[in-house]
């Protein structure tokens, strides 16, 4: 069985939490937690090195390799 890396588990996060913005905005309930949950999604995207420009747009794409962790597409 494959470790589980530090960016597995921010991946799963980010993926996550985008799932979760896309019901909140969708059902227009807990705008709180859709703020938390916003503020959450930009500030890891940016700590694992996605541009501004995919943070805005929730582009983001991992690749993998051998079945090994995520190699992320962070630009263009």
């Amino acid at each position: 069985m494959p470790k589980v890396t530090l960016l597995d588990k921010q991946w799963q996060e980010l993926m996550t939490l985008c799932a979760e913005e896309a019901r909140y905005k969708k059902d227009r309930t807990h705008p709180k937690l859709l703020a938390l949950i916003v503020s959450r999604i930009e500030s890891l995207a940016a700590e694992m090195g996605f541009d501004e420009r995919r943070i805005a747009t929730r582009e983001f794409r991992a690749e993998r390799a051998g079945g090994t962790s995520p190699g992320l597409s962070r630009t263009d």
